[in-house]
């Protein structure tokens, strides 16, 4: 028996309804119908005589946008978090082929998106495609709001007004400033709201598809907060791409301006006629290839700026051709791979999964530090006070993150139980967004589910280790990982009470995590045998590192005593709350 992907493939999407469907018609009807009134409006004629003005010019506008492309597809690979890796190649034909997608589908956003994550699942897993994806929209969107509120500047100053109008467009876009920026600030003050609100969940519910549904937004929070720079050296390069984007954006209008009225244009015109442009691309993305509607905005704004109906009409009829160009480039791209992200890392070839690096992770399953009344409660013989031990076992993770850090090239994770909560990790050393939240009914459904999403996180060697290993020598993990080289292997910790308090498998196959969970006899002495069993049911030989011992009882509450005793430097943590018991 095999078990399931943490992310199934996105299935079929529904039918839409029909009042969706006739909204949708009509929204296309008034885009036609709108741009034949626009271009009778502003003369068939004059807007042929101004496309066929542009002529050889028409290659130059193919070049600035295709220039776009590249820095959203390099802004995009910035932002993958390691040890993932998405080559520039491989952004751009799916930001290209995305972005048809968008533009002749009246969904815009909510295909373009998903396909440009869907065609690099290839080597990328889809939710580390669509972390890196939404944040670099995310300062893109930035970036727009700060165009867009250059713009409504410079407009008023070109006009010299300051009516309600444009007070209220500059409400629209301080608003959406707002909203950008207030995700950017969750982002950068790593704020979990899934993850919190589904450790607050009752158990029923998180057994039920709220819970699953939480639990897949929890893993994509967490890889946004990865992905999400912080330095100075992450935030500049991204900037200057989006920058160097608007730049091209600006110069192809500013070539299109000039080669349809055959002058030399402001490039403050340029600017304005940009703003607008961005405007229109924000305000009616559903709307196909911005039919009508593209026409009817530019037409009207070139009016006011004097330039006549004609000059924007024209404008927009040449943005169309680009689109179109890229459309005939994209569209191919889309239908040559299909949009099954199932396909993941399985479409690679072997020798092409080889040369890819390694991508480790230990991941230690735990319990909040902050859940006191149910921590250690074993112990309570030798420290009756539950906030003590609660404070010991909180020295234990410590210790174990410090273990853990201390091995290179190796990613860390902790894997809290959800009735626990998420809260007082962060003082043992855990960032938020290496944090991600058990489940299933019991530990071998917990484990098996630990290492369905590591594996969808993109990790193809993974090590889980218990909490509560304070003393455990880093040597321990370093076999452990060491002995994950061949794929299709795995490795197991023995300890003294016949289970295992660590377990790792380099998984072949990205799609499927080997059974070592079914029919073992968890909890109890028979445990470590068991799984050694299903090992060797699937076919997996099972390296065995050296055996170690947790902490549970007050027995052994004194053996580690004892081990902090012969080993000075081992456990500082530890070491520190059992002076204060004492």
């Amino acid at each position: 028996m095999t078990s399931s992907p943490a992310e199934p493939a996105p299935s079929r999407p529904r039918r839409g309804s029909p009042l969706r469907a006739i909204g949708q018609i009509l929204a296309m009807a008034i885009g036609a119908l709108l741009f034949v009134i626009f271009v009778r409006r502003a003369g068939l004629a004059e807007v042929a005589a101004g496309v066929a003005s542009v002529g050889w010019g028409f290659l130059l506008v193919l070049a600035l946008s295709g220039f776009r492309f590249a820095m959203r597809a390099l802004a995009w690979t910035l932002c993958v978090e390691p040890p993932g890796r998405l080559t520039f190649r491989e952004a751009l034909v799916a930001t290209v082929a995305g972005d048809a997608l968008g533009n002749v589908t009246p969904l815009g956003l909510l295909v373009s998106e998903p396909a440009k994550v869907a065609l690099v699942t290839r080597r990328l897993p889809a939710s580390g495609a669509l972390a890196a994806l939404a944040v670099e929209n995310l300062f893109y969107s930035l970036s727009v709001a700060i165009v867009l509120a250059a713009g409504l500047i410079a407009l008023v100053a070109r006009l010299g007004t300051g009516t309600s109008w444009w007070i209220a467009g500059g409400g629209v876009v301080g608003g959406l400033a707002l909203v950008v920026l207030t995700l950017h600030t969750v982002l950068w003050r790593r704020l979990s709201f899934a993850g919190r609100t589904l450790a607050k969940l009752p158990a029923r519910w998180r057994a039920g598809w709220i819970g699953t549904g939480l639990g897949w937004l929890q893993r994509l929070e967490a890889r946004m907060h990865a992905a999400y720079p912080r330095t100075k050296a992450g935030l500049g390069p991204i900037a200057l791409l989006d920058a160097l984007f608007h730049v091209a954006a600006l110069a192809e209008t500013y070539v299109v301006l000039a080669l349809v009225t055959g002058s030399s244009p402001s490039w403050l015109d340029a600017f304005l006629f940009e703003s607008v442009n961005r405007m229109i691309m924000v305000a009616f993305k559903f709307v196909p290839l911005r039919v009508g509607v593209d026409e009817a905005g530019t037409g009207l704004f070139a009016d006011l700026l004097q330039f006549g109906t004609a000059t924007g009409v024209t404008m927009a009829i040449v943005r169309k051709a680009r689109m179109l160009s890229w459309l005939a480039i994209g569209l191919p791209i889309v239908l040559g791979r299909g949009l099954s992200a199932a396909r993941g890392d399985a479409s690679a070839t072997p020798s092409e999964r080889a040369a890819e690096p390694a991508r480790t992770v230990i991941a230690i399953m735990a319990r909040s530090p902050s859940d006191s009344g149910s921590i250690k409660t074993r112990l309570a013989s030798a420290i009756p006070d539950p906030r003590v031990r609660a404070d010991l076992y909180a020295a234990f993770v410590a210790d174990m993150v410090r273990t853990c850090r201390a091995i290179d090239g190796v990613a860390l994770r902790l894997a809290y139980t959800p009735d626990g909560g998420a809260e007082g990790f962060d003082a043992v050393g855990v960032r938020p967004d290496e944090l991600l939240a058990q489940r299933g009914a019991d530990l071998g459904a917990r484990e098996r589910a630990l290492f369905e999403d590591l594996l969808s996180a993109g990790f193809d060697r993974i090590v889980i280790v218990g909490s509560d290993l304070p003393t455990l020598p880093t040597r321990a993990l370093e076999e452990a990982v060491a002995s994950l080289a061949p794929a299709g292997s795995a490795v197991i910790g023995p300890s003294d009470d016949g289970g295992y308090y660590l377990l790792g498998l380099a998984i072949a196959d990205p799609n499927v995590v080997p059974d070592l969970f079914s029919g073992v006899r968890w909890s109890t002495s028979f445990a470590l045998a068991d799984t050694l069993s299903a090992a060797q049911r699937v076919g997996i030989d099972v390296v065995q590192v050296e055996s170690w011992h947790d902490v549970d009882e007050a027995g052994d509450l004194e053996r580690l005593r004892r081990e902090l005793v012969e080993a000075p430097t081992a456990a500082p943590a530890t070491r520190a709350a059992l002076r204060k018991i004492e």
